[in-house]
């Protein structure tokens, strides 16, 4: 795979690099905050050993005005600090959402697994961690230098004391880092896990109702999801530990640079005001610390998320999509193709050859696993061959610019999904620009315009989250409807009468037919040897090679003299 020509993984990149100089601004209004804070220790210094002392009202007036004019700025630069991270995350999610849904999308497409959802809960983990206080505590982290430098300038041994304490913190900061690491990262993998898990189980709800499975199902899940959990509770545990830990010292220095300021005040080395100040300095120096820890299992989710979003982006296929090209006829080439699925070295289909003439319908058949469902993802670019190549008039299916690419072509997978919405939106594949004549075209075509004329609504009526509204023989023909929706030259049909009555095998009988006098090109994968009727030519499959091809009557042929069909009239 070429990396420079991955558009989705550059998009990332070029988007975090962007976020850049939000965070240079960031690091400024830390700056400038951190230096309005010294506000408080240098008030309570100034009036505990000028005001007092001298009994100046006029002083204790000026001081006062000057610390709440530093207070209302840095409460003014927090916010705009605030504002700003706010900012950057809804930019950070209107600029990688929409990549990362579509990459999700095609991905599962690709590797058979839902990962759209999973790609946005890591961009909400990355968003969520820069905008959040752990990334406050981070840019504020650098600027405690100037709190130590300013207790050196008190004392040499208080600022001595910050700093090993300082250096103790970041010690801790690494223990935790290299402790808690594996079991948050495990409990985040077996977290996706259950849910994939507990997803799966929600679309097979019926079956696991019908067959008593769920006390089974719940088992396999909640072992899953407690894995989880008890990595959760481990690395929970830990960080408290630390956390705690990280308490105790940040408290124990405090009262250690009062009692050495103390001690240097009975000496008459420092005044009354510079050990109070010491005590306020090095808690506001030590407190990034400490909320960094505490944040530290966010920071290492963020990392895991980023880690994962650019592993996926790096190994999953790129399209090198071509220009826009011109209105194809519907012929096709299939040329000494192989194909092996994600993590198989084992290919489904091996040295596939054929080819059709635009206008021609071709019936796939064979045994289940013969790779007949393959050789459909593979004529609609779903997936890539490892080796070969599939073409529609001389063109790269698979690197064609997917939306110039849908405008010619149908598909009707094995399972049906349709989306929430009407029926008209989804036989227009969820164009918001339909015509509702090209809609009604495309349902005569399929001889489905009856049967929605008698839904309730017609083709305005809502069909629910996975059309659950409809029986699975309507959802099978209105996706039909849908495969022949604008100008298709090729349609290629998987199972596609698995859920028809009678009605409906004759109406897509009819509709292939109706098809083949408009010259498009169609593919049908069927068990059902009534489709032969309408074919022109077979390809027989068998462990994924090509076990006949030709004619449909030479096909049938030499299939009944080798004993794989009676010697009847077929269909």
């Amino acid at each position: 795979m070429k990396k420079n020509d991955n558009v989705k993984l550059l998009a990332l990149k070029k988007a975090l690099h962007a976020c850049r100089k939000a965070f240079y601004y960031s690091l400024l209004f830390s700056f400038i905050s951190n230096l309005m804070m010294l506000a408080i220790p240098i008030y309570s210094l100034q009036v505990l050993d000028r005001v007092i002392s001298s009994a100046s009202i006029e002083t204790l007036v000026m001081l006062t005005l000057v610390a709440f004019l530093a207070l209302t700025c840095l409460s003014l630069i927090q916010a705009v600090r605030s504002f700003v991270m706010i900012k950057l995350g809804g930019w950070l999610d209107k600029k990688l959402s929409p990549v990362l849904f579509a990459h999700g999308v095609a991905n599962s497409a690709y590797r058979r697994f839902l990962s759209a959802g999973q790609h946005l809960q890591d961009l909400t983990s990355i968003k969520n961690f820069i905008t959040g206080q752990a990334m406050n505590s981070l840019l504020d982290a650098p600027w405690s230098l100037i709190f130590i430098a300013f207790l050196f300038f008190i004392h040499p041994a208080i600022g001595i004391i910050s700093v090993l304490g300082g250096i103790v913190l970041f010690i801790i900061a690494i223990l935790n880092e290299l402790s808690t690491k594996s079991s948050i990262e495990s409990a985040g993998e077996h977290s996706m896990k259950s849910s994939a898990y507990a997803d799966t189980a929600a679309r097979n709800a019926e079956a696991i109702e019908a067959m008593g499975m769920l006390d089974n199902v719940t088992k396999i899940w909640q072992e899953s999801n407690s894995k989880s959990l008890i990595l959760q509770e481990h690395a929970s545990r830990r960080s408290a530990v630390y956390s705690s830990i990280t308490r105790f010292i940040r408290l124990a220095v405090q009262v250690a640079v009062t009692g050495v300021g103390a001690y240097y005040v009975l000496q008459t080395q420092m005044s009354v005001g510079a050990m109070i100040a010491s005590g306020i300095l090095v808690g506001r120096a030590l407190a990034p610390f400490e909320t960094a820890i505490g944040s530290w299992k966010g920071f290492i989710s963020a990392r895991k998320s980023l880690k994962r979003l650019t592993e996926s982006l790096q190994n999953s296929p790129v399209r090198n999509s071509s220009i826009d090209l011109p209105e194809p006829q519907g012929n096709i080439s299939i040329e000494n193709v192989y194909f092996a699925p994600v993590g198989s070295k084992k290919p489904t289909i091996s040295a596939v050859n054929f080819k059709l003439n635009a206008g021609e319908c071709l019936a796939i058949i064979g045994p289940s696993a013969a790779g007949k469902s393959t050789i459909s993802k593979l004529l609609t670019g779903v997936w890539q061959p490892a080796s070969g190549n599939v073409r529609l008039d001389g063109a790269d299916v698979y690197s064609w610019r997917r939306d110039s690419f849908g405008k010619y072509v149908g598909y009707l997978p094995q399972d049906v999904e349709l989306f929430p919405g009407t029926v008209k939106e989804n036989i227009a594949r969820m164009d918001a620009d339909v015509q509702d004549a090209d809609v009604i075209a495309a349902a005569k075509l399929a001889n489905v315009h009856e049967l929605i004329l008698r839904l309730p609504n017609d083709y305005e009526t809502q069909i629910g989250h996975d059309g659950m509204t409809l029986s699975a023989g309507q959802r099978q023909r209105i996706g039909l409807a849908r495969a022949y929706y604008g100008n298709p030259k090729l349609v290629v049909l998987d199972e596609p009468n698995s859920s028809l009555d009678n009605e409906g095998d004759i109406a897509l009988l009819k509709a292939i037919q109706a098809g083949k006098l408009q010259k498009i090109t169609t593919v049908v994968v069927s068990h059902r040897p009534a489709i032969l009727q309408v074919a022109d030519k077979i390809l027989l499959m068998s462990e994924g090679k090509v076990a006949d091809f030709g004619d449909r009557d030479t096909v049938i042929e030499n299939m009944r003299s080798k004993g794989v069909l009676p010697k009847t009239k077929a269909a």
